[in-house]
This record gives structure tokens, C-alpha cells and sequence, in this order.
């Protein structure tokens, strides 16, 4: 059996065999289970998947199942997220979330090596995705677009020469709310917007840590400023 460092050093589920097979199976499950029940509106999905090379998909946080609302929306193309090491440590999960794309960083430490893998991941021409804001909000008192954010999905896209593209996600924090241990299913929206890049004339004299400070602000202002879909 491969070492899961080789899933998240090579292309996602390439080739033959289980992490094929599992990748099909399970979005069939998300198309015939996950997609109707929560009547998915998508907006500006077909202009990204049309998008030639690698970038990066930056959105916001609010539930465990934001990735995969996020990847069966763009399917047929795959893409890797970034997911909180502790998530791996769980067994019968670790392995099935290498297959579907998904791969460690440590949290609260300069984890280089997720840096690396990302930079390598979008030069390869895949898509990367990042939730700026790390974990997830869902509390009332969470104002959206005045979290925390850190500068990590900056200064990947600066290393690889990628584009970020903003997305922003709608209701999926009602599935699962804190005063309630029962699922709902509300209806999911997401959004695309436009590709944006650090060259940019907005940017130009700036210094390295201001621009790419500067550069995730306007990121979160356009994640935040996308219209949702009727």
C-alpha cells in the first residue's frame, strides 16, 4: 500500500486501481445524495473550470462539508484542500480524504512543507483550495468578512505565479447548528468570481509583506462581495 506522502506529492487520484475507483464512487454518492438534497445553486462554475494552469480557490468557512460542496461543483476537474492535520490522525478517514484530494498542514507554525506542496500542486496545473479565515466560523457572533485572516494564500500565489479565484459559500453553517444535533438541509449557494493576481499596478512599490497583506484583504473584500444567486 502507498505511503500517503505519495497522494500528496503526485497528481490527484492519477492512474488506476482504489483511489480511482474511490474517487468515482464517491462523487456518485455527493451528485445523487448531497446535491439534491440540499438543491445546490451554483453560479460561475463552467467560466473556472474552463481556466487553463493551476490556481488557487479562496472561500469562506463555515462548515466540514464546504470542500465538498465546493468539488462536486466543479467536477469533472478534482481539487486538493487543505485540511487541518488532527483531521488525518482519525482512522479509516486519513487515507479515504488523500484519495479525494485533501492534504495536512500543521496549524498555529509556519508549515513550510505544506507551502511547498501547494506551490508544486498549482505548477502541476491543479487546483488548490484554502479557506483563509483557517477554522471554521459558525457561532452568532461571527461577522463574515471581519475574521482573522493570515497571509499564507498570498504568499502561495506569489511562489507559484498563480491566480486566485474568490468563491463564496451561503448557508452551508445551518446543516449543522450548535443548538442542534440533527442535520438540516438548507439550501446551498456558492459563487465564483473572477481570477485575481498579484500583478496587479494596485500592488506596484508596496513591500513584499504589505503586498502580499495588501493582496489577501482583497481577496476576503471579493470573496465577501460576491452577489449571491437567486
Amino acid at each position: 500500500m502507498r505511503p500517503l506522502d505519495y497522494f500528496y506529492d503526485n497528481p490527484v487520484n492519477q492512474g488506476k486501481g482504489t483511489p480511482r475507483i474511490f474517487d468515482h464512487l464517491f462523487a456518485g454518492i455527493i451528485r445523487v445524495v448531497f446535491t439534491p438534497a440540499f438543491r445546490c445553486k451554483v453560479q460561475g462554475a463552467a467560466e473556472i473550470c474552463a481556466l487553463s494552469g493551476g490556481f488557487i480557490l479562496a472561500g469562506n468557512h463555515r462548515s466540514y462539508l464546504d470542500p465538498i460542496f465546493v468539488m462536486q461543483a466543479l467536477r469533472p476537474r478534482t481539487i486538493r484542500f487543505i485540511g487541518k492535520e488532527e483531521f488525518f490522525k482519525i482512522k479509516g478517514i486519513r487515507r479515504a480524504a488523500s484519495w479525494a484530494g485533501v492534504y495536512p498542514v500543521k496549524r498555529g507554525v509556519g508549515d513550510i512543507k505544506v507551502v511547498k506542496r501547494s506551490v508544486a500542486m498549482l505548477k502541476r496545473g491543479e487546483i488548490v483550495g484554502i479557506f483563509p479565515e483557517g477554522t471554521r466560523g459558525r457561532g452568532k457572533d461571527v461577522v463574515e468578512g471581519e475574521r482573522e485572516v493570515h497571509d499564507g494564500v498570498g504568499m502561495i500565489a506569489s511562489l507559484a505565479k498563480a491566480p486566485v479565484v474568490p468563491l463564496r459559500l451561503w448557508n452551508t453553517e445551518k446543516i449543522s447548528p450548535e443548538d442542534s444535533k440533527l442535520w438540516r438541509f438548507p439550501k446551498i449557494k456558492l459563487a465564483f468570481g473572477e481570477p485575481m493576481s498579484l500583478d496587479n499596478p494596485a500592488y506596484d512599490g508596496l513591500e513584499r509583506n504589505e503586498k502580499l497583506h495588501r493582496f489577501t484583504q482583497d481577496i476576503m473584500k471579493a470573496i465577501y462581495s460576491l452577489p449571491e444567486p437567486e
